[in-house]
């Protein structure tokens, strides 16, 4: 059993929470873009949010909330953080980011935030100042590939035009669009030369955390360096009761030892402590006969998942106080149609 001689050794998945840094290097400057270039040019105030898919802070081609239309004209937060508020109240996004300007461009600032895998995009605007109504930033960006975490990235700004005043310099005076237009590149003048204007680096910085016990997680799990021993965890559901059942085969002195035992939990538990059994007393085939059985207490376990595809197994025996430490298993096998990204 757990003949694992040709599997592969895939790359361990980081944990459910992961830490990055968000650098915004901005390059604008007079060699960059010549034209019209002006006096005291920043950027203003950083403001997303981390969120899942299908919501959107903003979209090109999208007419801008008005949110956007404040930072976009202003540099001003705080009707994009309350709508950034509403969607985390109605669990469409998760964390609300804010940050500090690039005082004056060329120039950088950072900024770190925590995020989830499932929330793992995010959205990050700024203002062109001056400017009537342009902006950079990335709109539902996915920090997750491949079911891993991206260990850095950089995307490049072009500027965005939010539709909402109808400026075409720099310094131009208030003109509201009436109707607004949707949101889309800028590639007129001054800014026509399609250079960017900088760049945000996300760079990963810790994962942490465990993940909740979902049926997903159900499988096979096996330490390669360890073959022929593993656990068979399942992870079921009886009506409103949901319950974990683990099957561990091992050894004691020379001899294979199937340990089992079972827990009920509750739906958001990321830990998981059931007591283990062991089994014997009876005979194979029709000579089986469940009231020869003897149920043996064998100990205790405590399951965690540090990722979407490893168990780690803390355990303690009871029948044998030598049998005490900590499992790390990577899933060899789940189930079909059930994918942990």
């Amino acid at each position: 059993m757990f003949d694992v001689s040709n599997a592969q050794n895939n790359p361990s998945e980081p944990a459910f929470n992961a830490k990055y840094e968000v650098i915004f290097e901005a390059d604008w400057s007079p060699s960059t873009h010549p034209t019209d270039y002006p006096n005291n040019s920043h950027f203003s105030g950083l403001v997303g949010a981390t969120h899942r898919e299908n919501t959107h802070l903003w979209q090109k081609n999208e007419l801008a909330t008005s949110g956007i239309k404040q930072m976009a004209e202003t540099g001003a937060k705080s009707l994009l953080i309350n709508e950034i508020n509403a969607l985390i109240n109605n669990q469409q996004a998760e964390n609300l980011l804010s940050g500090g300007g690039v005082g004056s461009s060329p120039g950088s600032v950072n900024l770190q935030f925590n995020i989830a895998q499932e929330q793992s995009l995010i959205s990050l605007v700024s203002m062109i100042e001056p400017s009537p109504d342009w902006f950079v930033g990335v709109d539902g960006l996915n920090l997750r590939e491949n079911g891993q975490w991206l260990t850095q990235l950089s995307v490049d700004l072009l500027p965005y035009d939010a539709g909402t005043d109808n400026g075409s310099s720099y310094t131009s005076g208030n003109s509201v669009a009436n109707p607004a237009a949707p949101i889309s590149l800028y590639n007129e003048a001054p800014l026509d030369n399609n250079v960017p204007l900088g760049r945000f680096v996300f760079k990963l910085l810790s994962t942490d955390g465990l993940f909740p016990f979902e049926g997903k997680h159900s499988g096979l799990y096996f330490d390669q360096n360890r073959s022929g021993e593993g656990a068979n965890l399942t992870i079921s559901q009886s009506g409103e009761r949901l319950f974990a059942i683990l099957s561990w085969y091992t050894y004691r002195n020379g001899q294979q030892m199937w340990l089992l035992g079972s827990a009920d939990f509750k739906a958001g538990d990321d830990e998981i402590t059931m007591d283990i059994f062991r089994t014997e007393g009876t005979g194979f085939g029709i000579d089986f006969n469940s009231n020869d059985v003897d149920l043996i207490s064998w100990g205790t376990a405590s399951l965690t998942l540090p990722s979407c595809d490893h168990l780690n197994i803390d355990f303690t025996g009871t029948e044998n106080d030598e049998e005490i430490g900590t499992l790390n298993y990577s899933r060899l096998a789940g189930v079909q149609g059930m994918t942990c990204e």
